[in-house]
This record gives C-alpha cells, sequence and structure tokens, in this order.
C-alpha cells in the first residue's frame, strides 16, 4: 500500500483525538498567504494538512534521524520512550530508510500530536521525550502548486526490463533525479521522436547493497518502497529531458546517466522525510550532481539541510528551483534553495529563477536581493511554457507537452553541472557552482528587476562556456 494512502487514512482517523494543549505558533504574515495556498490546494487533492510553525506539515508525523553503530537500537529504545510517555496505541512507525552507522531516519506519526498550528510545539515535545536534537516535522515539499494533480498510481518496471548503456566513450557522468521518477521506456533512443533518450544509470553496487535496498538496479522509489522509480505523474520525466535535450545539443560527447531517486508521488507530492532519504541516498550512490526541482517554504529542516551537508561532503553537486510565488528570498525562506544563503552557506547548492524571455523573468518565479552583491544578484534560465517527454503510458500526442516554473528552468543549471563534470571529473561541488557562476556573470545576458525604488542586476542563461 503506497505510504500516503497510510498517511491520509491515518491522519483522517486520528484527527478527532486531543493535541497537546498551549497557544499555537503565530504564522507569520509574510507567508499567511502560502501557507493558504498550500493548505488549499493539498487538501482539494486529498492530503491532511497541518501547520508547523510557516510550513504545510502532515498532522502529528515527525521524522528522527541517528547515525553510528547503535543508530538502530537508539531509535528502538526511543521509540519505546514515545510510546511510554504518549500512549502505546498513539504511536506509529511510518517509514524508514538508511542503514549501517552512517545514518538512519525514521518518519514517525502521534495520533495526539496531530492537527493545525501544532507542529513546532509537538517536536519540541517529542524531542524532550527523548532528548533527541534531531527532529523535525514531516513538511511536504512540491515542484509548484498548479502541478499538483490527481494522477493514478503507475508503479511497474516493463517486462524483461534492463537497463540499456549509451555506448558512448568517456567517464560517465551520472544525475541524480530527485523527483517523481522516469519513464524508462525512453532509455531508447528509437522512441523519443527526436528528443534525446533518458539514458539510466546502473546501480554497480555488490550485494548486500550499501544503502540496505533490495535490487535497486537504477535508483529507489521511497514513496512506494521498493525498486521501481517510474514517474506516474509527469514532472521527473519532462525535467530529465529537459537536461538530456540540452547536453544533446551543446555538448552532445557527455556520457550522461540519470539515476531515479523517487521522492514525489503520483499527484506531485512528497515530505521532508522522502527527501532526505533521496539525498543520502544519490550522495551515498556516488552521484556526481543532483537535480531537485521541488522546494518548501518557511521553516529551516535541519535533518534536510545535514542531508544537503553529506551530499557536499561526497562531492555532490545540487542544482534546484527558486521557487514560484514571485517572492524575494532573502526575506522569505524557500528550501532547499535557501540553505545558500544561511550564515552558513551550503555553496555546493545553485538555485535558478526563471525567466520568460532573454531578459525577462517568469512572472512568478522567485528571485533574491542581495545588497552586499557586486554583480548579478540572481540567475535565471528559460522557464516559459518549454516542451519535453512526458511519460507514455499517459498517451499524449507524441509523448510531449509543455511545463512552466523555476523546475524547468533549474535543468539548464543541471546539464551544465554535468559539462562541467565531463570536463573535470571528480570536479568539488563548491568549486563547480562558483565556476557556473563565474561564467554565467561573464556570458550570460544582463538584465535588472525593479524592487523597492532599486533596479537589481541579474543575468540569464541557457548555454555557456565553461573552463
Amino acid at each position: 500500500m503506497r505510504i500516503y494512502t497510510l498517511l491520509l487514512l491515518a491522519s483522517l482517523a486520528w484527527s478527532t483525538l486531543a493535541s497537546q494543549p498551549g497557544p499555537p505558533d503565530p504564522l507569520d504574515p509574510a507567508y499567511a498567504q502560502i501557507f493558504q495556498a498550500y493548505k488549499n490546494k493539498l487538501q482539494e487533492h486529498g492530503y491532511p494538512v497541518g501547520r508547523a510553525g510557516n510550513s504545510a506539515y502532515v498532522p502529528g508525523q515527525y521524522v528522527l534521524k541517528y547515525q553510528g553503530s547503535n543508530a538502530s537500537s537508539d531509535f528502538a529504545a526511543d521509540l519505546a520512550k514515545l510510546k511510554m510517555d504518549f500512549g502505546p496505541n498513539n504511536v506509529k512507525l511510518i517509514s524508514q530508510c538508511g542503514c549501517g552507522s552512517d545514518f538512519q531516519i525514521y518518519a514517525v506519526e502521534f495520533r495526539t500530536l496531530g492537527g493545525e498550528e501544532k507542529g513546532k510545539a509537538g517536536k519540541t515535545q517529542v524531542a524532550q521525550s527523548i532528548g533527541q536534537e534531531e527532529v523535525e516535522p514531516n513538511f511536504y515539499v512540491v515542484p509548484e502548486l498548479p502541478q499538483i494533480q490527481d494522477r493514478p498510481a503507475y508503479n511497474q518496471l516493463p517486462p524483461n526490463f534492463a537497463v540499456l548503456p549509451s555506448g558512448k566513450p568517456g567517464t560517465p557522468v551520472t544525475i541524480a533525479l530527485l523527483d517523481s521518477g522516469i519513464d524508462p521506456y525512453f532509455q531508447h533512443p528509437q522512441v523519443t521522436n527526436g528528443y534525446a533518450p533518458l539514458y539510466l544509470w546502473k546501480n554497480e553496487s555488490k550485494d548486500p547493497d550499501p544503502f540496505c535496498l533490495p535490487n535497486d538496479v537504477f535508483g529507489w522509489d521511497f514513496i512506494n518502497d521498493d525498486n521501481a522509480p517510474v514517474d506516474d505523474n509527469s514532472h521527473g520525466t519532462h525535467i530529465a529531458s529537459r537536461i538530456a535535450q540540452q547536453l544533446k545539443t551543446n555538448a552532445p560527447d557527455v556520457n550522461y546517466r540519470f539515476m531515479s531517486v523517487k521522492m514525489l508521488d503520483h499527484d506531485g507530492v512528497g515530505t521532508t522525510f522522502h527527501a532526505a532519504c533521496a539525498v543520502y541516498y544519490a550522495a551515498y550512490h556516488k552521484a556526481d550532481v543532483i537535480n531537485a526541482s521541488w522546494g518548501f517554504y518557511g521553516e529551516r529542516d535541519a535533518i534536510l539541510r545535514g542531508a544537503f551537508e553529506y551530499a557536499e561532503s561526497q562531492g555532490v553537486a545540487t542544482l534546484t528551483s527558486a521557487g514560484n510565488e514571485r517572492q524575494d528570498i532573502s526575506e522569505v525562506n524557500h528550501y532547499p534553495s535557501s540553505f545558500t544563503l544561511e550564515r552558513d552557506p551550503l555553496n555546493s547548492i545553485f538555485f535558478t529563477s526563471a525567466a520568460r524571455t532573454k531578459t525577462q523573468l517568469w512572472p512568478l518565479t522567485n528571485y533574491y536581493f542581495d545588497e552586499t552583491a557586486r554583480g548579478s544578484h540572481f540567475r535565471a534560465a528559460p522557464g516559459a511554457n518549454l516542451w519535453g517527454l512526458m511519460p507514455h503510458h499517459l498517451g499524449l500526442p507524441d509523448n510531449v507537452a509543455r511545463k512552466s516554473g523555476t523546475s524547468i528552468a533549474a535543468p539548464f543549471a543541471t546539464a551544465l553541472a554535468a559539462y562541467y563534470h565531463h570536463l573535470h571529473p571528480g570536479a568539488d561541488p563548491v568549486a563547480l557552482t562558483e565556476a557556473l557562476k563565474a561564467a554565467i556573470e561573464d556570458q550570460g545576458t544582463a538584465a535588472t528587476l525593479n524592487y523597492n525604488g532599486l533596479a537589481i542586476p541579474y543575468k540569464v542563461f541557457s548555454w555557456v562556456i565553461l573552463q
């Protein structure tokens, strides 16, 4: 049974039970409209929504992280303590990922901590109960609100499935696509109607798999917890297609391959639990770059930040979207892009805004004002009404459609990052993002955004020459 079916049934069944006393955390006015939009859209599609600070989260769900050789036994002891404190029938393990001594992550649901405006207070109660600092609400993540849509679940590998080699020489560049999956049908060049094929990464790890997952041939599905990370939404396949097309057009020698890490469900909805598991998986399996065309607003998630820190330590750069609420993310936090703006920034993350023309921004794109910047404040790539491949089981004409948003702009940066790895195998992720910024500053098209009476400079790029 799908994880989200369990979440929905459990949350609806438990919604009438008492939540802990105490006043709610106030909602920052800067996030009020965004939170309400997320709440309305998620509930429209049947997802229960609570509020944790300024963010939408799965009511009563918290993410716990453990490290070290005693991680499993430490969690087992804490779970027993939580059941003692909250009641044995009020605490339920929903899912887990990870193994060994590096980390283990657990999603736990509490019947008595659900509901709106209780998320951060509940986090405090859970943390105090077990003396565990790494506890976070399980926030929702999405690529873009309009792209949440009712799709039927589709979770099967093709008959006699096998990963096809690209046939290209040179060191492979592995692009981890953390999204709704990829349609493996399109690894065959003869079925892509002229679009670039979506060559797949093949897991060469010897059993037992270091991530303790059985038969994860070309990635993993953290939504359904199986080895079929196929796309039943369309977002992931479209994103992969945009990356591959850029490489086919501008750097055809790059031996790219996609690691499919599914952390968005068939409606295009995931959580920070799924996202953290996906980031760790990609880094553990030595991806070169991560494409993360999704995000959430409001609250900083230390466990998700830790996952991206781990990815950086493993040499992985992350290319992400700036978000689609026409907000200045120096004032309104949007993660993971806002991890680059903290006092201790994660410089291995590169975020991209969306442009409509060579100089004009896409109307809904987020942007960034940096009063200390000497050059451009942010960078934008095409993200308006672009064609890309769609899962073939949807039956669309020629298996293509158009999409818009910063999700669609991020693949331009991801393709450049893959090209940089082609030029510099084993590249340092911070050196990579700095090289991208420098090349775009030098070669991008200059434009300005009027902001509170100021003209904010930015650069628009699609492809640049890297050294």
